[in-house]
């Protein structure tokens, strides 16, 4: 009734593979939102010294607007930046699920090894019982797989509507610029 050697060495694999998939995946995705924060952080300066360069030279009939353009402009900035890190996350909770899902994988191939093991040992009585446990856990194991990508899809729908409200935003437009009449 026992595993092989060979059976826990395998499931040893497994696992330290399905470990490795997932540092791998959380490696990438801080690699990711480390260039993203820093590529917005970088943006961002560069149009607040472009906003105030302008400012500076002369444009002071723009200076009741540039609250409200700044603010449009962050906005967007920032509805990007979100959207990204959004994707990055979602992409890392995949591979969280997935992985997840390869464990249990692994644990259930032990749990059949041992109902095998234990079918050839024990005395035909026992059978039924071993029949129903497999049977179940094959249905649980079924179960989780329908959860798992209901799960998957559900972080893709919520991808989709994060970029829908971030290109909603980028599709705003900056506040229009009002003459300055003179009368004489």
């Amino acid at each position: 009734m026992y595993l092989s050697a060979q059976d826990i060495a395998h499931s040893r694999d497994r696992t330290l593979n399905n470990l490795l998939g997932l540092s791998a995946a959380c490696f990438d995705a801080g690699q990711r939102l480390a260039v993203l924060f820093s590529t917005g952080s970088r943006e961002a300066i560069q149009q607040g010294s472009r906003q105030w360069s302008q400012f500076g030279h002369g444009q002071f009939e723009s200076a009741s607007q540039l609250p409200a353009t700044l603010w449009l402009e962050h906005s967007n900035r920032a509805s990007r930046l979100l959207d990204a890190a959004f994707g990055i996350f979602g992409e890392t909770h995949k591979a969280l699920i997935r992985s997840a899902e390869a464990q249990v994988r692994v644990f259930d191939e032990i749990v059949f090894a041992t109902l095998d093991r234990a079918h050839k040992a024990s005395p035909w009585e026992a059978e039924i019982a071993i029949g129903a446990l497999r049977t179940t856990l094959q249905a649980a194991e079924s179960t989780l797989h329908d959860v798992s990508a209901a799960a998957i899809e559900t972080v893709e729908v919520a991808e989709q509507e994060s970029r829908q409200r971030s290109q909603g935003l980028a599709e705003s437009k900056p506040a229009r610029r009002r003459s300055t009449r003179s009368t004489a």
